[in-house]
């Protein structure tokens, strides 16, 4: 089912690129938009987006400020822990994120981006890497990632996003297939984003909505460098909902952050527990 996902979703990409889908060659479009233009190609270094502090330049302001940003850029939002937002790398853009988990897993992720807004990777869960227990993993903790965005955040519109998402690790179920939507909103000095989403679970062909469907939410918080989010993943599922949150610090082309998963007792009989992350990004 991901293969078939995958194929088609990059058949959906070659059909954007044929259609003039990238609004530049070089730029890179992965940034969240600046308020009243559309979102692509205004980030000029992977992994970034404006605050909205600058949205009021003028065009050839914003010529001239490409490459030039400095600490004025924060790191893009991919996900909000487990949640994903709607965006996007930029064209060549390259990330790698590793998540260190309870009991020595390690969960890893890969994105290339094929787009500005679209790009494919891989993830892949490995149970007690760390440690002196037995590695054991199964054909479910390998699985392909893809995300399209279909419609680009612009003024008051979202952005709107259909992806691929998996596998799970640790307590985290499975997304499969979401649709995600995430809005910037004005807070200068900061940015805030606010996301939300349905996952249909990875099984499509045997998708029942009163079993399988799943809700999420989740707001970021950005100051230069420094980062906060909150969210609740997994609403709609019989044994309760996920409480998550983090903070994240991006040394470029490092980011390192700590996140506190099932917290409040949200899910009624889990336990609180902490994984480190660590992403790094670049290009190609």
């Amino acid at each position: 089912m991901a293969a078939a996902f995958l194929s088609a979703a990059l058949a959906m990409g070659a059909a954007c690129s044929a259609a003039d889908f990238d609004m530049a060659p070089e730029d890179g479009g992965g940034a969240v938009s600046r308020s009243a233009t559309p979102s692509a190609d205004l980030s000029p270094v992977p992994g970034t987006q404006v605050p909205p502090d600058q949205a009021g330049q003028d065009q050839s302001d914003q010529d001239e400020d490409k490459g030039s940003l400095g600490p004025a850029e924060v790191p893009v939002w991919l996900s909000a822990g487990d949640v994903p937002t709607a965006y996007t790398l930029p064209k060549y853009g390259l990330r790698t994120d590793v998540r260190f988990y309870d009991g020595g897993g390690v969960y890893g992720q890969a994105y290339l981006g094929l787009f500005s807004r679209f790009f494919v990777g891989g993830a892949a869960n490995v149970p007690d890497f760390v440690g002196a227990g037995h590695i054991q993993m199964t054909r479910d903790d390998a699985q392909v990632l893809a995300r399209l965005q279909v419609l680009a955040e612009d003024g008051g519109v979202p952005a709107l996003s259909l992806g691929w998402d998996g596998p799970g690790y640790d307590r985290s179920a499975n997304k499969g297939l979401y649709v995600s939507a995430s809005k910037q909103v004005a807070a200068d000095p900061c940015v805030v984003q606010f996301s939300g989403g349905l996952n249909a679970g990875p099984q499509l062909e045997a998708f029942a909505a009163d079993r399988d469907l799943r809700a999420s939410g989740a707001m970021t918080l950005s100051f230069r460098n420094v980062g906060a989010f909150t969210s609740l993943d997994e609403m709609l599922a019989p044994h309760g909902p996920r409480w998550c949150a983090g903070i994240q610090a991006s040394f470029d082309p490092v980011t390192l952050g700590l996140e506190f998963q099932d917290l409040a007792s949200v899910r009624p009989d889990t336990p609180v527990s902490r994984l480190l992350r660590v992403a790094w990004n670049g290009s190609f």
